[in-house]
């Protein structure tokens, strides 16, 4: 079975080599106490960054996502410089060889080769750091393909699998926080320009936790609860999929096709209807800004509907699109 090189793994290898070569440079014990340095600042930053965030949101109003991130990368950096000065002072302590020439030569060579080893743990260490990372985030479809589909990518991952969830703490608040939240009011004939298009995919289980958001609020003010229906799930999925493909945001097709046009032509019935349109990185972030809308609020509150359609495509960097259809 051959095995099946991407991009990512070329990548790897010639990561892996300059750690290798800087390994060999630096020599063993440097080195070694580098690749120790850059472990213990890494712990210590998952330990107590959120004290550091905490100082952020109180006396500098910071939000708390971006915080999280400032006081991981901080304490890292400190703990890092300070680790590094300990350790190269007990380099300064250490024996030299100052015998023959030829074997302070010898073992210096050794040095160097042995250094080789942390160089690349190192690389390593590194990659499976960043991997997890563009895994556990929010990024580009085509990015997370290359990384699941690399033969050593895919490996990294595996092995530092317990990391996803403490690193999407980390920096998943700062990531969503720069992501942008964009509705237009639902009887509003608002055309918004996304500048850019793309094709992306289906995302049934943010379908599903945004029905659950929904028929909690439904819960709280003592409304019937939703079932997803199949006709308008199916439209609310073709919207979100024709705004990402052509670029535009509405409630309104290029061709100037209203939600109500949409349904007769897929011969959806209806007494009354009504549409809902979120673009955002999350169903949680969504929601969010729904209710906070007093129009998308009583669409999501009427007791007149009692079939909805959720219609999510995932749209990678630029966010997922959501179409909610309701219907009686």
């Amino acid at each position: 079975m051959g095995l099946n090189i991407n991009l990512l793994d070329v990548i790897v290898v010639v990561v892996v080599i300059y750690y290798a070569i800087e390994g060999y440079s630096l020599g063993f014990v440097l080195a070694f106490f580098d690749l120790l340095s850059f472990i213990l600042s890494f712990f210590l930053a998952l330990k107590f960054y959120t004290f550091v965030a905490g100082f952020f949101v109180t006396y500098f109003f910071m939000h708390i996502g971006f915080a999280h991130a400032v006081g991981f990368f901080l304490i890292a950096f400190i703990s890092e410089i300070i680790i590094n000065i300990f350790f190269r002072r007990i380099i300064c302590y250490l024996p030299t060889f100052h015998s023959h020439r030829r074997i302070a030569r010898f073992f210096r060579d050794i040095d160097h080769l042995a250094g080789i080893v942390p160089g690349i743990i190192s690389a390593f260490i590194v990659l499976a750091f960043l991997l997890t990372v563009i895994v556990s985030l929010p990024s580009s479809p085509f990015v997370k393909r290359l990384v699941t589909g690399s033969e050593i990518g895919s490996v990294l991952i595996a092995n530092t699998s317990m990391f996803e969830r403490k690193l999407n703490n980390v920096f998943g608040g700062a990531l969503n926080e720069t992501l942008n939240y964009l509705t237009v009011e639902p009887q509003s004939n608002e055309v918004v320009d996304l500048r850019f298009k793309t094709s992306g995919t289906v995302d049934e289980k943010s379908e599903e936790e945004m029905l659950i958001e929904i028929n909690k609020e439904r819960e709280a003010n003592g409304l019937a609860v939703f079932k997803m229906d199949v006709n308008l799930r199916k439209l609310a999925r073709s919207n979100s999929q024709d705004m990402l493909g052509r670029g535009y945001f509405s409630h309104y097709t290029p061709e100037g096709l209203s939600p109500f046009d949409r349904m007769k032509i897929r011969n959806i019935e209806y007494t009354y209807a009504g549409e809902n349109l979120a673009l955002a990185s999350s169903p949680g972030l969504a929601m969010q800004g729904l209710m906070n809308s007093p129009g998308h609020r009583a669409n999501i509150l009427n007791p007149n509907f009692n079939r909805i359609g959720i219609g999510a495509i995932d749209g990678g960097i630029y966010g997922i699109m959501f179409s909610q259809e309701f219907a009686n």
